[in-house]
């Protein structure tokens, strides 16, 4: 792959994933991703690229240049992200800590559905 937004797209196929889910997984916008994998955006932040590299299961350096291995391994030196301000959705990771992004991606789409009115829901009895 010659650029980032080929690579990312590449991981993201083989994955199944559409923009969206890898925006979910990530914690950046669906724009975001589209505008990496059009060439719109060629230069990440460190920060999103992380991201990326994470969701991905991949190395930021593979992933930024192309170089070097591209699995992680499991120790590769990645800090956590940085704390988010509240209600920043374009930057926050995955937020259910009990369940991985890869246990949900499991679920049928009919079950997301369901689990999305579920949260809907319950998000707006919150607001009542």
């Amino acid at each position: 792959m010659e650029t980032f937004g080929q690579r990312v797209r590449e991981v993201r196929v083989r994955y199944g994933w559409t923009q969206k889910e890898l925006a979910l997984a990530s914690g950046l916008t669906q724009s975001a991703i589209g505008n990496y994998e059009s060439g719109q955006r060629t230069e990440p932040t460190s920060a999103a690229l992380i991201k990326l590299a994470r969701a991905l299961k991949v190395t930021p350096e593979w992933l930024r240049q192309g170089s070097g291995s591209v699995k992680k391994s499991d120790n590769d030196g990645l800090r956590k992200p940085s704390k988010v301000k509240d209600r920043d959705a374009s930057t926050m990771a995955w937020p259910f800590h009990g369940v991985s992004f890869e246990e949900f991606m499991a679920l049928s789409p009919a079950e997301k559905r369901i689990l999305g009115s579920m949260v809907e829901t319950f998000i707006r009895s919150r607001r009542a």
